[in-house]
């Protein structure tokens, strides 16, 4: 990701969604909040972004120059090797880490004069790490893929049933190869695939979140809430007034060059 010196500076609600992150920065620093957690991190170079169950403002400036790489559920214990339950919700640095590959990673793809080359190191530095990656954990892979199937709308009971396993068992698994418990994965993936449906049906179907998991309303809005620090009414009010300061700007501009 790019963008111009002159773009003038916004802020960017990020859900989280279920991948872990690398963030390559070799431009602009940018400012990370964590409403949840009352967190606030000015981000200057290589980060790791954890796996996530909040959502995060970004204020974004001008100038910024960025590579990003997203993981797969099992992608950041393959690469660290390291339990990842104290790197939940969190943004550490490579000094944080102290992991010499990476920093190593991070200078090649910055020597790098194209995107295909800088690319090309990714891929073959991750291949690398495939290849040797611990195999361990199927449990907590053949649960992931269960999980994303069903799009987080799922029992854990019925989960740990298909898998023979104990909660607890499960839930120590879950903790060290992505950080988060199985519930809170689920709810995670849960909502990530009902906000794309809140967008394209929630004003024909006022109840489409039933389909989805949710017992009733109250429980609905109370992910909401959680995930994005507004109730479902107060979002769609805000889009519709954005959507009509839209078409108004576009109406005076074509006034305008009428």
């Amino acid at each position: 990701m790019r963008t111009p010196a002159e773009q003038p500076a916004r802020r960017e609600l990020i859900l989280p969604d279920g991948y872990a992150e690398l963030i390559l920065n070799y431009g602009k620093s940018y400012t990370w909040h964590n409403q949840s957690q009352q967190d606030e991190r000015v981000i200057q170079a290589v980060h790791l972004v954890g796996e996530r169950d909040t959502s995060i403002l970004v204020d974004l400036e001008g100038g910024l120059d960025q590579v990003g790489v997203k993981f797969k559920p099992l992608g950041l214990f393959a690469l660290l090797r390291q339990p990842l339950n104290e790197l939940a919700n969190q943004m550490v640095s490579l000094d944080e880490l102290s992991n010499k590959a990476i920093q190593e990673l991070s200078k090649q793809v910055f020597e790098a004069t194209t995107d295909a080359a800088k690319i090309e190191i990714l891929n073959r530095f991750f291949i690398k790490c495939l290849l040797s990656a611990d195999s361990s954990n199927y449990l907590v892979e053949k649960a992931t893929q269960i999980i994303l199937r069903h799009q987080g709308n799922l029992r854990i009971d019925d989960l740990t049933n298909t898998l023979d396993i104990h909660y607890k068992t499960l839930e120590r698994k879950f903790k060290t190869h992505l950080g988060l418990t199985p519930k809170v994965f689920a709810r995670v993936i849960r909502f990530k695939h009902t906000y794309k449906q809140f967008h394209a049906i929630a004003a024909q179907d006022p109840s489409f979140f039933l389909d989805l998991g949710y017992y009733d309303q109250n429980h609905f809005i109370k992910d909401f809430k959680y995930f994005l620090h507004t109730t479902p009414s107060a979002y769609l009010r805000k889009q519709k007034l954005l959507s009509d300061e839209i078409v108004r700007r576009g109406l005076v501009e074509r006034s305008q060059t009428n």
